[in-house]
């Protein structure tokens, strides 16, 4: 079985195991993604991402997520 992947490319990252439990168990009942709007623009992110990196708005655009039209 191969190790999942945060969205920067390295193996998930977290130092605290109970953070890991916590967005594991979010991710299981919302899913994996979700959606960030911002300036009318929005983009499929990754939960994982989001609580290893957190996001900055100004950065969305240039950091490889999937940007969606929402109508």
């Amino acid at each position: 079985m191969s190790e999942e992947l945060c969205h920067c490319g390295k193996p998930l990252h977290y130092e605290d195991p109970e953070a890991r439990a916590f967005v594991e168990r979010l991710i299981e009942l919302k899913g994996s993604h979700t959606l960030i709007t911002v300036a009318g623009r929005t983009w499929l992110v990754a939960r994982h991402y989001i609580a290893l990196h957190g996001v900055k708005a100004a950065e969305l655009p240039t950091l490889g997520f999937k940007e969606i039209i929402v109508r």
